[in-house]
């Protein structure tokens, strides 16, 4: 049966408070209240000039690579799964459902190359560190392989198996 109630509220309005519409028990708004989004900041915030254009905040930087590499997306995957979810909008730093002004996924390459091997390492040791401790993935006795949030190539599945075990 189908009735047609045009008092029915639109599943998006406009603008929308995330954190007041959301449930908060959702895996990646209960990831984001444990990430050092403030060091991790400070940290992305020296590889820009004081003066200029202002970069892309760190958070949603980070948290587009911590997407990318959980849910094994390219690029420009990545970014549309951000268009389309206000959970991931909402751990990336967004406060409202936004459907316009989100980066485009050429960021994610400009920043890889930006932020080098030092950035990563530091990202990759914070975030694996919390993930390996909230059980998002098991550790495992062999060694971290280099950059993996870094390198365009390594898939989530090689990542885990080769990290964190079964």
């Amino acid at each position: 049966m189908y009735i047609n109630n045009e008092n029915t509220p639109k599943l998006f309005p406009d603008f929308f408070h995330l954190g007041a519409e959301l449930d908060p028990e959702n895996r990646w708004l209960r990831l984001s209240a444990l990430i050092p989004w403030d060091r991790l900041a400070g940290t992305y915030g020296a590889y820009f000039a004081e003066t200029g254009r202002p970069a892309m905040d760190a958070r949603l930087v980070c948290g587009l690579f911590i997407i990318k590499q959980l849910r094994n997306l390219s690029d420009e995957d990545a970014v549309a799964e951000l268009r389309e979810s206000p959970y991931l909008q909402a751990f990336c730093g967004y406060d409202s459902f936004m459907r316009d002004g989100l980066p485009s996924p050429s960021l994610l390459s400009e920043r890889r190359r930006r932020l080098g091997e030092d950035f990563f390492a530091l990202l990759e040791g914070e975030v694996g560190q919390i993930l390996r401790k909230q059980k998002y993935v098991r550790p495992r006795r062999e060694q971290v392989p280099d950059g993996w949030l870094c390198n365009l190539y390594v898939s989530v599945q090689a990542f885990l198996r080769g990290l964190f075990g079964r």
